[in-house]
C-alpha cells in the first residue's frame, strides 16, 4: 500500500469582510467524492484515484476555505480491487486504506489552508506554536 502523489486541482477560499472580529468556531472536514481505478503500467500493481473534498468553515459566518483533489494509491493487483469492489458496492473503503487516504488528503487540505488563510486574512486553521520569553516561564514556576 503506496500514496504515490497528492494533487491539488481546485483551491476556493471567502472571507466575509463585513463579519465582526472576536470569538469563532472552525469546522474541519475531509469527504471522498468519488474512488476509481487509475492507469498504472507495472506488472501485478494496480492504481486508485481517491478524489476528495478538505473543507474550512469559520462560523460564524466569517469566511471558508475549499482544497479538491486526488490521493493516488498504489497496491498489489487483488488488494486494490477488493478496495474498488467495495466503494462500487457499498460506497465504502476498507477502514485501513481510508485512514491512510484520509490522513494525506488532511495533511495536503491543512497545508494549503494554512497558506490561504494568511493571504485573505482568516485565522490559521491549525494551532501554530509560540515561543514564549523566558520571564513568562519563569512566572508560571
Amino acid at each position: 500500500m503506496t500514496i504515490v502523489k497528492i494533487n491539488i486541482n481546485k483551491v476556493n477560499a471567502q472571507r466575509n469582510l463585513e463579519a465582526k472580529g472576536g470569538q469563532f468556531n472552525l469546522k474541519n472536514n475531509v469527504a471522498l467524492k468519488n474512488v476509481e481505478e487509475m492507469e498504472f503500467n507495472v506488472p501485478g500493481k494496480k492504481g486508485i484515484k481517491f478524489s476528495f473534498a478538505f473543507n474550512c468553515n469559520y462560523q460564524p459566518d466569517l469566511g471558508s476555505i475549499e482544497v479538491e483533489g486526488q490521493v493516488l494509491y498504489v497496491d498489489e493487483e487483488a488488494k486494490a480491487q477488493e478496495v474498488l469492489d467495495a466503494w462500487k458496492n457499498k460506497g465504502q473503503v476498507p477502514s485501513e486504506v481510508m485512514v491512510k487516504i484520509v490522513n494525506a488528503a488532511l495533511h495536503k487540505g491543512n497545508i494549503q489552508a494554512i497558506k490561504i488563510s494568511e493571504d485573505i486574512n482568516l485565522p490559521s486553521p491549525l494551532q501554530l506554536p509560540k515561543v514564549k520569553a523566558p520571564e513568562a516561564a519563569a512566572k508560571k514556576e
